[in-house]
């Protein structure tokens, strides 16, 4: 394709194993150096190469701090978690029988796991970041294991595991998800939001997120589970597109399908395509002082209140 770059990775393609990549952004969000690239032979976008030294070191201590100046919420965030966390419940509640032994990987600051405890749904987390892991346990009194998924080796079986935009930061997704997988029981389910990438209503500039080393379309996060064997139970955007919603199956029962790669040539064409479309669109130029009136109402919402006051108030 003209004004498009083919070139070797440096490492391979998860999903394809391939290294043959198009170049497809040298800049993150903020205008500093990142490379991300688009698979030739899967169409999985990636960051080539990893930004950090250590990445597990990074989620561990660094992150939260880069990315919002923090250790532990805001009160205005855990309110909008709450909500977040409420519309989940619902929209898995519509595609499954949900319960049982519930694990919720990449737990942050406990939201989803205090929704489901509040609903009698057992059910930890396992989160990365040490200020956020210690601030569910003490202000919302979860379960949560404070380790990186590669270390998790729990005595337990589970029902479904969830992940909630976590994905998108795993620098080995095949292998942690194998990883955690194995701990699934028979039948049980794998629930996964990640943001979409093929979103037209974001700045083409706005999508290379440093934290982001893999980003997905509805296709690629639906290779990833034929790749881990799993059925697809549902597998589509949710709300305005913005996200990605996926359940897969742990079964034995039933074949896994077989899947064709999209074309990384045709999504390339269209994400260049969207830069233009953005800017016609008139409503991307309120977005920021709906921001503004949000974070406003938050506040006012949430001041003067614990983390289980605010989550009481919108889960009672």
């Amino acid at each position: 394709m003209k004004g498009t770059n083919a070139i070797k990775t440096s490492r391979p393609c998860p999903i394809s194993g391939s290294n043959d990549g198009l170049l497809l952004a040298s800049k993150d969000r903020h205008g500093r150096e990142l490379t991300n690239v688009i698979s030739s032979e899967s169409g999985l976008i990636f960051v080539d190469p990893v930004p950090f030294h250590d990445t597990e070191s990074f989620y561990k201590n660094d992150y939260r701090k880069s990315y919002k100046g923090i250790s532990v919420p805001k009160n205005k965030h855990i309110y909008r978690a709450g909500q977040n966390a409420l519309k989940r419940f619902g929209l898995i509640n519509s595609l499954i029988d949900f319960g049982g032994d519930v694990l919720d990987a990449g737990s942050s600051s406990g939201e989803f796991v205090y929704l489901l405890k509040s609903k009698g749904i057992s059910a930890r987390g396992i989160e990365a970041n040490e200020g956020y892991a210690n601030f569910s346990s003490q202000e919302l009194g979860i379960g949560v294991d404070i380790q990186a998924f590669s270390k998790f080796s729990p005595n337990a079986q589970f029902d479904a595991i969830t992940m909630f935009h976590v994905l998108e930061h795993l620098e080995n997704p095949v292998d942690d998800l194998t990883h955690l997988t194995q701990f699934l029981k028979p039948e049980g389910h794998l629930i996964i939001e990640v943001p979409n990438i093929m979103y037209g209503d974001m700045a083409f500039s706005n999508k290379w997120h440093p934290g982001h080393l893999f980003s997905y379309c509805k296709d690629t996060l639906r290779a990833l589970g034929v790749k881990l064997s799993m059925q697809i139970v549902f597998c589509d955007t949710i709300t305005d597109g913005g996200n990605l919603f996926a359940v897969m199956k742990k079964s034995k029962s039933l074949p896994v399908e077989e899947f064709q790669f999209p074309s990384a040539e045709e999504k390339l064409k269209l994400l260049h395509e969207q830069k233009i479309q953005y800017y016609f669109n008139p409503l991307n130029y309120i977005k920021f002082s709906n921001k503004i009136a949000r974070s406003f109402k938050e506040n006012r919402k949430t001041k003067g209140l614990s983390a289980a006051q605010i989550l009481g108030s919108l889960y009672d």
